[in-house]
């Protein structure tokens, strides 16, 4: 990475304002790749709400994928032991960001396909948000088996 060898000339020409300058871009980027990798799993979470949302029942895969979207997201978003890289409370702004692509993914998978803004339109996104936070907010005060056990309490698979 350019940024460490420029970093180490730096410290070997004792520029130490410059190298502290490094650093703190070097921290700002690693903050915005954890964020990245949130926002990846906060699509594939918000992909399959809005598929229960708009087809108005739970299946296997849904609940599934829900699961392991919030386990992945509460193993990566820690940042030491009681902090985080997103707060607690601080996820509106996420799941706005990614929403858009959210429908899109949703898009492809609902009625065998349908057009994005057709989409749109079938979508309540204030309730959206209300569950995407309910569900987000469990990562921050259950384990892993509690938030399963949340996931199977609030969605429940109907066999027809």
């Amino acid at each position: 990475m350019e940024e460490i060898l420029e970093l180490k000339q730096c410290l070997l020409h004792q520029e130490y304002d410059r190298a502290f300058a490094i650093v703190e871009d070097l921290e700002a980027m690693e903050r915005q790749d954890k964020i990245n990798n949130l926002e990846s799993f906060l699509v594939i979470l918000l992909i399959h709400l809005i598929k229960i949302q708009v087809k108005k029942r739970v299946t296997k895969s849904c609940k599934l994928a829900i699961s392991n979207s919030l386990l992945a997201i509460q193993k990566r978003n820690k940042l030491g032991k009681k902090s985080h890289y997103i707060k607690q409370g601080e996820w509106d702004e996420h799941i706005l960001n990614c929403q858009f692509e959210a429908i899109l993914g949703a898009a492809k998978e609902i009625f065998e396909g349908i057009d994005y803004q057709e989409l749109e339109k079938l979508v309540d996104f204030e309730q959206l948000m209300t569950v995407s936070n309910e569900l987000l907010a469990l990562t921050y005060t259950k384990d892993p088996r509690e938030i399963i056990h949340a996931i199977n309490l609030k969605f429940e698979v109907k066999y027809y």
